[in-house]
């Protein structure tokens, strides 16, 4: 635990990264006081170029690893951020001990911009193309995909397996041959190998109409989604950063008919669905990945928007599991009505701040019709002046009196009592309105209401 709360088990893992891969392979060796202004600003120097390197040797084509056999992503801003951050916050600590006096980890030209990323979310339609996706690309490569037996018993009998829900690891050891075997017969058939995964349309669903962050989607036991609750379907989250610690999101009648329809699935594949099971399984049942969630959202993102393309539709912008999350904030604002709160409780907002940006750039959108409005105020200006009837309100009681046969009002200039009485020949008598036209005004409420 450090401070109040505990850390996730992310968060611990972020911290273990940056202290093993990072700090200690080049601070170790050296004494607290020893780590001055100079060798601080030489280790920033030397992740940059570290940096800088990678990326360019990948530029060239090099398949660049690290020690667990992953491909390598070079450091970024915001990560170096992270490091420099991490280093200021334990010499703070060394300070506030009284090992050291001072320390320059926190000086101006150890600080690292990083510029503010693109935020966007999907529109609605561009939400049920990309859930309209996901479910073709599972249905292409997932039990219910059609195999074409090829001719011979091997053959016939792994497609037979397949179209069970049996996964090509269980038919290996159920017919007793290799796992390549069983791959190479999946794709002379058709299927794609590799990329079957139960789960899909789950995954872009639940992101898209629940919001949650992609750790504590990855995180739901089956046992804590409750599809039958009389007060409403709901899964609940395990949030550190709520006071109760846990939070729970309301579901929509079309998500609980997803996650139905997924569980189901994941029980005709063999799968275990057992209440302390992941409700968002990889192929051995275990817990999905975060890497593995974007990579599918990014798929089904890339499929929707050649479908749309075709269609002579713009493609989807960039969709990570991130984006999604804004979707539904955008959503679920216009849908109850911008009750903020409500929205904050849904998504585990401690902080209005990504809320409220979500809901400027609605407000923004609501803005287009400015030059709708704008036009429109500049045209009646125009009649007024031309002397045209102007355009009634839709709040209008009715349209105003006048003779059978007489040519519709105008706005007239307005004449003092005293000429308008010589007109109508009723002198000394109160100026009295023609059918039709607006009732006299005295001269003074003129000067009375500019006051």
């Amino acid at each position: 635990m450090l401070g109040a709360k505990p850390i996730s088990e992310n968060t611990a893992r972020d911290y273990e990264w940056r202290l093993r891969v990072h700090l200690l392979p080049f601070f170790g060796r050296y004494r607290l006081d020893e780590m001055d202004r100079d060798l601080l600003l030489a280790f920033k120097s030397r992740k940059l170029r570290e940096a800088s390197e990678q990326r360019a040797a990948i530029e060239a084509g090099a398949d660049l690893r690290d020690h667990r056999g992953r491909r390598l992503v070079p450091l970024g801003p915001a990560s170096l951020r992270k490091l420099t951050g991490g280093l200021a916050t334990i010499l703070d600590d060394a300070v506030e001990d009284g090992h050291i006096d001072h320390h320059a980890a926190r000086g101006k030209r150890m600080r690292v911009h990083v510029p503010k990323p693109s935020r966007t979310f999907l529109e609605m339609d561009e939400l049920a193309a990309l859930i309209d996706a996901a479910t073709k690309q599972e249905r292409a490569f997932g039990p219910d995909a059609p195999a074409r037996p090829e001719p011979g018993p091997t053959a016939a009998l792994v497609g037979h397996l397949f179209r069970q829900g049996k996964r090509p690891e269980q038919i290996a050891r159920e017919m007793g041959i290799a796992k390549s075997t069983v791959s190479y017969h999946l794709r002379r058939a058709g299927v794609s190998v590799g990329r079957g995964y139960l789960g899909r349309r789950a995954i872009c669903a639940i992101h898209g109409y629940g919001g949650p962050r992609v750790g504590e989607a990855c995180e739901i036991r089956i046992g804590q989604v409750r599809l039958h609750d009389p007060e409403g379907a709901r899964f609940r989250i395990p949030d550190a950063k709520t006071e109760t610690g846990i939070r729970e999101v309301e579901i929509s009648p079309d998500l609980a008919e997803v996650i139905i329809e997924h569980i189901d699935r994941l029980r005709r594949a063999g799968a275990s669905t057992t209440p302390e099971d992941y409700l968002l399984q990889n192929t051995r049942g275990g817990r999905v990945s975060r890497q593995r969630v974007a990579e599918i959202i990014r798929d089904a993102a890339a499929q929707a928007s050649v479908e749309l393309t075709a269609k002579g539709l713009p493609p989807l912008p960039r969709t990570t599991p991130h984006t999604m999350r804004r979707t539904y904030i955008s959503i679920a604002l216009l849908a109850n009505n911008f009750d903020v709160k409500w929205v904050m409780d849904q998504v585990g907002h401690a902080d209005s701040k990504m809320t409220m940006d979500v809901y400027a750039q609605l407000q923004q959108r609501a803005k287009r019709s400015h030059g709708v409005s704008f036009d429109r105020l500049v045209q009646r200006a125009r009649e007024q002046l031309q002397g045209l009837p102007l355009a009634r309100e839709p709040d209008a009681i009715g349209p105003r009196s006048g003779h059978e046969g007489e040519k519709p009002s105008r706005t007239v200039a307005k004449r003092p009592r005293r000429e308008r009485s010589k007109s109508t020949g009723l002198q000394g008598k109160r100026g009295m309105a023609r059918p039709g036209f607006e009732p006299g005004t005295p001269r003074f409420s003129v000067v009375c209401s500019t006051n």
